[in-house]
């Protein structure tokens, strides 16, 4: 019997038991799905049939087929003797011993052992383990992002501290005038009364006319206008001057005053709206 037809015997009772092949509907169909799996049974089946060819050489195999809840059953008869030496096998637990040759898997190209259990059930429960596990991360994590942006503390931070304004001092001139007398007389002895009285008009009208004047010069001219009238009160045909009085030549100069004058030099504080997450992370004072 092929390997095939032994395969395909496996999904049927009626040939599965004519093989003696002992096991479950549900065993036999895993084998017959598993050719690795199948390899091995059909190695192990025909190691017990007497006129079965030797299989064909090659190294044993350290693992014999998987077991299963029902071992295959076990053959009074030895396997007849050949004249080229039979690949050893190693008896597995769960099988029994064929007379003296200990059951195993022939060696065949691309064979593998087969774990025990139903690995396609071990890796879906392993992948449902891994699965779970990154969503309670991911939870956790959504749950830390959401606390953090909820607790976030804004602040104003200072890069570059305010410079403040500063000043000097500049003098300057008001636009009012300062009035001042000197001691030169605009008159002179034997001079016409007239004559006199006529210059310091003229004095009085170039000094104080005419232009703001300061508190001082504003008492200083208004005596001085005082004494013209005070002349021209005493004028008369033929007068004379005799003595100079004490008045002199009035002097008109601009007011100076001090100030003080901004240097352009503010500069405001430079900032920037910082965040602070969780107490640690981001900008925290």
């Amino acid at each position: 019997m092929s390997f095939e037809e032994f395969r395909t015997s496996l999904t049927s009772a009626d040939l599965r038991a004519g093989l003696g092949v002992q096991l479950t509907d549900l065993e036999a169909q895993q084998v017959a799905d598993d050719p690795a799996s199948a390899q091995s049974w059909y190695a192990y089946w025909l190691s017990t049939q007497p006129t079965s060819p030797p299989p064909p050489a090659g190294p044993a195999f350290d693992a014999p087929p998987p077991a299963y809840d029902a071992p295959p059953p076990a053959f009074g008869a030895p396997p007849p003797a050949y004249d080229a030496p039979q690949p050893a096998y190693t008896a597995a637990p769960g099988y029994p011993a064929q007379g003296d040759v200990s059951v195993g898997s022939p060696a065949y190209p691309g064979y593998a052992p087969v774990p025990d259990g139903r690995p396609g059930k071990k890796k879906r429960v392993g992948l449902w383990v891994t699965l779970s596990i990154l969503g309670a991360l991911l939870v956790i994590a959504a749950i830390v992002v959401i606390f953090a942006f909820a607790t976030a503390r804004h602040w104003t931070k200072t890069d570059v501290p305010e410079q403040p304004e500063t000043f000097h001092s500049e003098e300057y001139e008001t636009g009012r005038v300062d009035v001042t007398m000197d001691d030169v007389n605009p008159c002179s002895v034997n001079q016409d009364w007239t004559d006199c009285t006529n210059l310091m008009v003229a004095t009085y009208t170039a000094a104080c006319v005419d232009v703001e004047l300061t508190e001082t010069a504003a008492l200083l001219c208004t005596e001085y206008s005082s004494a013209i009238d005070e002349m021209k009160a005493q004028d008369g045909e033929g007068y004379y001057v005799a003595t100079l009085g004490s008045y002199g030549s009035l002097h008109q100069t601009p007011e100076i005053d001090t100030r003080q004058v901004s240097n352009d030099d503010y500069e405001p504080a430079v900032t920037h709206e910082a965040v602070c997450y969780l107490g640690f992370i981001g900008e925290c004072e």
